[in-house]
């Protein structure tokens, strides 16, 4: 199945270094041929807890990530657990993001 990495890009995530995230992220999953595409996301609304990565359909969201927590977020891609220690974003905005998701909206 294939999965799809959005990583925000608005300026709050993008001040904090959303950017190069995507890249490096982008270049983890290529290197091990994961079937997973990254793309950017205009904006989850987790403003504040960024930068974020929501993996879909998974439904993992993954929030204040940094480049090394990478190689976690890399190996749950490739079957592993959910990195659970950086899903710290409230129910109910996940819900409204994965229902968007959901729909086609990206």
């Amino acid at each position: 199945m294939k999965q799809n990495c959005f990583v925000c890009q608005n300026v709050d995530c993008q001040s904090r270094g959303s950017e190069e995230l995507m890249k490096e992220l982008t270049a983890q999953v290529a290197a091990k041929s994961i079937d997973a595409e990254v793309k950017p996301y205009i904006c989850f609304g987790g403003c504040d807890f960024g930068p974020n990565i929501v993996v879909h359909p998974q439904k993992n969201w993954y929030a204040g990530v940094k480049k090394e927590d990478l190689p976690e977020i890399v190996n749950s891609l490739d079957g592993g657990p959910a990195v659970t220690r950086l899903d710290t974003i409230d129910g109910s905005l996940k819900d409204i993001v994965y229902q968007l998701l959901d729909a086609g909206v990206f």
